[in-house]
């Protein structure tokens, strides 16, 4: 089960990546007060569990796969901040309630796990995998190994600040980090901007297919009819993640980086114009001429790393 900032997809995996059936998509409740129902949440997902557990005879456990910090141990929510969740005890929930072994972690890591088993990182030695959706954030692999770092929250890229002069404020309690640049809600809001402001007569109308709501679907769209605010909201957030991006690139010597997320998909060359971007920014020309940056191998890679997880914590897999 993968749980983003939005939506949960949920699938049932074997030991090769092969899906039972295909995925299935819920979305996440969320209270008046904008958190994340919890209780809610494990109450729709408890019927695929039910089913794995009474149909399925090789069943492992449950692989939760969570956008946020996430003690891979005990499957603590430490900091989801797109769920407005702090220290939420959620592997101790989801076992109590169901009854199977449940294995959580970071949805980044999850990600990268997919990626270096069954997908384009396989063989790599020193990969970054990057989301870009709902939030900004990555897990890394360094050396031949996963690396969390001391509390294991290692790649929030995301949460690096950018200016916090002049930046939104983010979910984590922070302002002006990368991800409230960059993410898809940042540049939602900065289309709506445009279109209440009278910058952006296109935004404004595509805005009213829902009630006056600009959405980041609709900021690619007016880019895409050579809109001028939408183009530079754009270009704009491709610049940013090129800072963000050849950053950690420069500091880490990366081989490769895997980037997934909805946001990618607003524009079939917006993965190129962001290569290009980091690139321009890198320091050594060994950089520029071997560093690869790879669309996802799947639809949802943090998706199918949460059941690798499983078979690797089972030891049927390996890294």
């Amino acid at each position: 089960m993968d749980i983003g900032g939005t939506k949960m997809d949920i699938a049932y995996v074997d030991e090769t990546g092969a899906f039972y059936k295909p995925p299935e998509r819920l979305y996440v409740p969320f209270d008046e007060d904008g958190i994340a129902d919890l209780d809610k949440m494990l109450d729709m997902l408890e019927p695929y569990v039910v089913f794995a557990r009474e149909n399925l005879p090789n069943f492992l456990g449950a692989g939760f796969s969570i956008c946020g910090n996430i003690d891979d141990a005990d499957g603590n929510c430490v900091l989801v901040a797109n769920l407005r969740w702090y220290n939420v005890p959620f592997g101790k929930m989801a076992h109590e309630r169901y009854q199977v072994p449940i294995y959580a972690a970071t949805d980044v890591r999850m990600a990268l796990i997919a990626e270096l088993l069954w997908g384009k990182a396989k063989g790599c030695n020193y990969v970054a995998w990057m989301t870009l959706g709902t939030g900004y954030g990555g897990y890394l692999f360094l050396d031949g190994k996963l690396y969390g770092g001391y509390h294991g929250f290692a790649g929030n890229l995301g949460h690096a600040i950018y200016d916090e002069r002049g930046g939104a404020d983010c979910g984590c309690g922070q302002r002006g980090c990368f991800e409230s640049y960059v993410a898809g809600p940042a540049i939602a809001r900065q289309g709506q901007a445009a279109a209440d402001e009278g910058r952006s007569a296109l935004l404004k109308q595509l805005s009213q297919k829902d009630d006056g709501k600009v959405h980041t679907s609709m900021v690619f769209e007016a880019e895409r009819q050579g809109d001028p605010a939408a183009v530079k909201i754009i270009e704009e957030q491709v610049r940013k993640l090129g800072i963000s991006l050849s950053s950690m690139v420069d500091l880490l010597d990366l081989e490769m980086i895997v980037m997934g997320g909805g946001v990618l998909k607003g524009a079939a060359d917006f993965l190129d114009r962001v290569d290009n971007r980091v690139r321009g920014f890198l320091m050594t020309v060994e950089a520029k001429r071997d560093l690869k940056i790879e669309r996802e191998t799947f639809d949802n890679s943090a998706l199918m790393g949460a059941a690798a997880t499983v078979f690797i914590k089972n030891n049927i897999l390996e890294l």
